[in-house]
């Protein structure tokens, strides 16, 4: 066969497939647009009524996790997609606020015409494996049990009923993203706790923290921006960071009215908070804010889904992947975006572009090819046990990427 030929048959064959996307936020967009990009039309099934997903800043939501004055802690010459550049004009500023990337990935799916595959205002309610025991290859893309999804799409107004929907389809690349499932305290004492705790989801306004005493407990990108705002308008804001440098003499670390302490060991009486023994200070707040970060969520993946599957609330910790992209037995199953302390969207856009090489590849072509079964489960296995890149590991490092994310392809 001529490569002409080849090329032909595999765009023909890619062309049959249905795929299903989750989600329609920047892991959704560029996932359908590599697969369009590869002569595949998917289906994008999105819960919210507008695209974007995490960007789409709704005033004073309490189940969102964007508010009103963050700006980005990534330049956009570098958070663009590859083959959307954005800014370098040296004249407009590199760190945008959360409207300006909303702003950006409309224009994205304008352009790349993916509006059309976008079914607004459905929630996936379930996804189930369909099984085939004739299907012996387990290894060949066309082999690979197809998948099931049910989905409710509500009406144009509140009225309305809802619609069911199904469908099976020949892969299902799940980007429905990991901030909206609060991850849960575990301080000692917080239960008792006289003034208000809330979790970093809730967080919109600075201003109503006025004169207050701060207490943000997690010191990475939502802890450290809140705790910045947040100064502004209170009358002291403790920053309790696991990562706090030794202190000297017991003191915590002040820029201005901030003050950085190490890991809250404990609420006591009287809403005074404890940093444990290396600190001197156990100072009385009045409001504590976990920025303690999100559990992974997955809710039409359940008992009813026929495979093996694991996102444990706490663990933070979802497998078994192979790659942390595909299910390891199921590789029709794909995640994108799992990872965190990256650079999102052209991570999103490498990832997108190895799964859908899997789904379009011919079977003569020499370009790579995922594992064995045996292989795949082995190595998941092994990554789900790793604690991650850092020594020593912990579970919930898992899918932190940081420093080695530029190795990981």
């Amino acid at each position: 066969m001529s490569l002409v030929s080849t090329t032909a048959s595999s765009a023909s064959s890619a062309s049959q497939l249905k795929v299903a996307v989750i989600g329609s936020g920047a892991a959704g967009l560029v996932t359908a647009r590599i697969l369009k990009r590869n002569g595949i039309e998917p289906l994008i099934i999105e819960k919210d009524d507008m695209g974007g997903g995490v960007w789409s800043y709704q005033p004073n939501s309490k189940s969102r996790p964007m508010y009103r004055g963050l700006k980005t802690n990534l330049p956009r010459e570098l958070m663009a997609y590859r083959e959307f550049p954005w800014g370098g004009d040296g004249k407009t500023q590199s760190f945008v606020t959360h409207g300006e990337v909303k702003n950006y990935l409309s224009r994205y799916a304008k352009a790349m015409d993916l509006e059309d595959f976008i079914q607004y205002k459905s929630t996936v309610t379930q996804l189930e494996i369909v099984t085939d025991e004739e299907k012996k290859s387990e290894n060949d893309p066309s082999s690979w049990p197809q998948i099931k999804l049910e989905w409710e799409e509500s009406g144009r107004s509140s009225n309305s009923e809802k619609v069911t929907h199904s469908g099976i389809f020949d892969s299902v690349i799940v980007c429905n993203g990991h901030y909206a499932a609060k991850a849960k305290s575990t301080i000692p004492g917080i239960e008792t706790f006289e003034g208000k705790v809330y979790h970093s989801i809730v967080y919109d306004d600075p201003s109503i923290f006025k004169d207050q005493n701060v207490l943000c407990i997690g010191g990475r990108a939502s802890g450290s921006d809140l705790a910045r705002e947040i100064s502004r308008h209170a009358n002291k804001v403790y920053l309790s960071d696991t990562t706090c440098p030794d202190l000297i003499e017991g003191e915590p670390i002040s820029e201005g009215n901030v003050f950085w302490v190490p890991r809250t060991t404990e609420v006591l009486s009287n809403s005074r908070v404890s940093f444990g023994s290396t600190c001197n200070d156990t100072p009385k707040v009045d409001v504590i804010i976990l920025c303690t970060g999100y559990d992974y969520q997955f809710p039409f993946i359940n008992e009813h889904s026929n495979l093996d599957f694991s996102a444990v609330p706490g663990e933070r910790r979802v497998k078994p992947l192979y790659e942390q992209l595909w299910h390891a037995r199921y590789p029709s199953l794909a995640f994108i975006g799992l990872q965190h302390s990256v650079v999102p969207f052209p991570f999103f856009e490498l990832q997108a572009e190895a799964v859908v090489s899997q789904l379009v590849r011919d079977s003569s072509s020499a370009s790579w090819h995922l594992p064995h079964l045996h292989e795949r489960m082995e190595s998941a296995e092994n990554d789900a046990n790793s604690g991650g890149p850092n020594e020593p590991g912990r579970i919930q490092e898992t899918h932190y990427l940081g420093p080695v994310q530029c190795t990981t392809f």
